[in-house]
């Protein structure tokens, strides 16, 4: 019997039937998680990993896009990855997708050096000291950089990934160059940005970017998205 709390509630994804368990009052996945989804390119019997999945929205509407995808979902909070569990057991994906409750920066202790074909994360981008940290827990962590910062995550990624291997990204567009720094910086190529603006004639807020590692020097800028 799957267990829901009074704080909690099942949603319908609107993709294959697929459904979520999210917090009334907590962390939610936000519209940042859907444009990224829609940025990540995949080929059939890849391994990918999520980095900070949250409640696993990612993990859920990537299974099913490609044949045979193995996928896992890094969450450091408990009750997160404990939700996240909790909606891979109730759309039936134990098989396909495993729930790891980790600090990524511990993932060098858990699998092999280039273990992985996609990395996927949405990461803290407000730096320790910046901004009002929020009262809520799982929002603070999920929004500032508490439990490790960009380039922590972008190191992990470094040793996850195979040679040839991608990295999709979603950030704040006023920090595109320290993220585009720190990729280089781990030999991981930016090839794609994309930026994402409110709307027409308003500045850019948010980039996806997507890396190769050992890629080649070589940025394609794609047409830009409007969100309202």
């Amino acid at each position: 019997m799957m267990i829901i709390s009074d704080n909690e509630k099942i949603e319908d994804l609107g993709d294959k039937g697929l459904r979520i368990i999210q917090a009334r009052d907590s962390y939610r996945f936000s519209v940042d998680s859907i444009l990224l989804l829609n940025f990540i390119r995949l080929k059939n019997y890849e391994n990918i990993i999520d980095l900070g999945t949250g409640s696993g929205i990612i993990p859920l509407l990537l299974f099913g896009k490609r044949k045979e995808l193995s996928i896992y979902g890094i969450e450091i909070q408990k009750d997160l990855a404990d939700m996240a569990r909790r909606s891979i057991e109730l759309n039936k994906l134990q098989n396909d997708i495993t729930i790891i409750q980790e600090d990524f920066r511990n993932l060098k202790n858990i699998f092999k050096n280039q273990q992985f074909d996609v990395v996927v994360s949405n990461p803290p981008y407000i730096s320790l000291g910046q901004g009002k940290i929020n009262p809520s827990s799982s929002r603070a962590i999920a929004r500032h950089e508490i439990k490790g910062d960009l380039e922590d995550i972008i190191s992990v990624s470094n040793y996850l990934l195979k040679n040839k291997g991608r990295i999709y990204l979603i950030y704040r567009s006023t920090k595109l160059i320290k993220l585009v720094i720190a990729l280089k910086k781990y030999g991981i190529e930016p090839k794609v940005v994309k930026f994402i603006h409110p709307r027409p004639g308003e500045n850019a807020n948010l980039v996806l970017l997507e890396g190769v590692k050992g890629g080649k020097e070589e940025l394609k800028i794609e047409n830009p998205i409007f969100q309202y």
